[in-house]
């Protein structure tokens, strides 16, 4: 069964801050995301993904009655309510409004509190286009003093340093969850909590998760997968209806960024062994919670493209979990390879066809699953 890699990030209300091409003021820009991590490997193909089109309408009128300062301070307070993901859809949209309206109005046109602030628009690229908001004195969020704002897809975000993002984590009991698929690379959040802290570049940011459609922060909505279905899956002997979910887990990976992920996954990640030479390209998911695998207590799946679904057993002996397989030497296919064919399996369309396959690495690890092939039924 093929594993199809598709990126198709969460819009928030937020993203409507998003820029238009340099020089444009208004109009309608619609994307298609594109994943910003060079090195994805190519067996992992992509659909194309419809994202979500940006409204960005430079507003032409501000307000002609000059504001008070209760009109300043409700500002203030709806911005620190926004950074600290606290503030309701409603507040948010009202502080991006008035934001992009003092962004595209002139000075003299804005609110006289805005009239100090600086906008800058960083890279053109849809994902990693960034507009750096800059006040006339640092603002605070969570106990961190912000001489900038940053407005990106995923919503405002100050900036952290190593201490403070230590910090930030310890306080609010964030879990890491790292990628390599796409941005951001290393994730803290927690199924119950709206802040998160991200990876950007080489830095760090504080934000808060996107809101969906009805305004209420994402979370986590699918539960982790059912341990004996990946068992099931990595000792050839899965049924249809574990197939099919294995397939939305790992779709549900590689499309939506981490805190939307089982909370069970703590990473996805790129690697490249080699077996007698040759390269293998292996996506491995590290869940939070080891499972048995062919007699080995493990934390890693391995998956490749093609129907490969295993698990990376470390360095352990390879004659126990050949004899687990049921193999011996007379199944070695290649130098640290070895391959069992099972009966095929029938399925609703055709027929599942199972193998064990383990393999030893030149690094040193047993990778051990089941490789598989679909046939499906000839119409009479």
């Amino acid at each position: 069964m093929a594993w199809i890699y598709c990126w198709s990030p969460t819009i928030d209300r937020l993203a409507t801050f998003f820029p238009v091409s340099s020089g444009q003021h208004q109009g309608v820009h619609g994307h298609n995301s594109r994943s910003s991590k060079a090195g994805v490997p190519a067996m992992f193909f992509r659909t194309t993904c419809a994202s979500a089109t940006l409204l960005l309408v430079a507003s032409s009128s501000v307000a002609d009655a000059q504001p008070t300062d209760d009109d300043a301070l409700r500002f203030q307070l709806d911005l620190q309510d926004v950074l600290e993901c606290s503030a309701s859809a409603e507040v948010q949209q009202a502080v991006v409004n008035r934001l992009r309206e003092a962004r595209y109005a002139d000075a003299s046109e804005r609110p006289r509190y805005l009239r100090d602030w600086r906008f800058e628009q960083t890279d053109e690229d849809d994902d990693h286009r960034v507009i750096v908001i800059t006040p006339p004195q640092s603002v605070t969020a969570h106990g961190v003093d912000a001489p900038q704002l940053f407005a990106d897809r995923f919503g405002f975000s100050v900036a952290l340093d190593p201490a403070q993002r230590e910090r930030i984590v310890a306080a609010y009991g964030l879990q890491l969850q790292s990628s390599t698929l796409h941005e951001p690379f290393e994730l803290w959040s927690t199924p119950t909590t709206s802040i998160i802290v991200r990876s950007a570049g080489d830095s760090y940011r504080l934000g808060c998760k996107p809101f969906t459609k009805d305004g209420k922060a994402a979370v986590r909505q699918v539960p982790a997968v059912d341990v004996q279905d990946l068992q099931d899956a990595i000792h050839c002997r899965a049924d249809e209806g574990s197939m099919r979910r294995l397939q939305a887990f790992w779709q549900r990976l590689s499309e939506q960024p981490q805190f939307e992920w089982p909370q069970d996954v703590r990473s996805v990640n790129e690697v490249i062994y080699t077996v007698d030479d040759e390269e293998l390209h292996l996506m491995l998911i590290g869940m939070q919670t080891p499972m048995q695998v062919y007699g080995v207590s493990t934390h890693t799946i391995a998956v490749t493209f093609g129907g490969f679904f295993g698990a990376d057993l470390g360095d352990v002996a390879v004659a126990p979990v050949l004899a687990q397989t049921g193999m011996d030497t007379s199944h070695q296919v290649g130098e640290g390879t070895w391959q069992r064919a099972l009966p095929p399996v029938a399925f609703s369309a055709g027929k599942w066809i199972p193998q064990h396959i383990v393999m030893r690495t030149d690094e040193g690890h047993v990778i051990a699953g089941c490789a598989s092939d679909y046939a499906r039924s000839t119409a009479d």
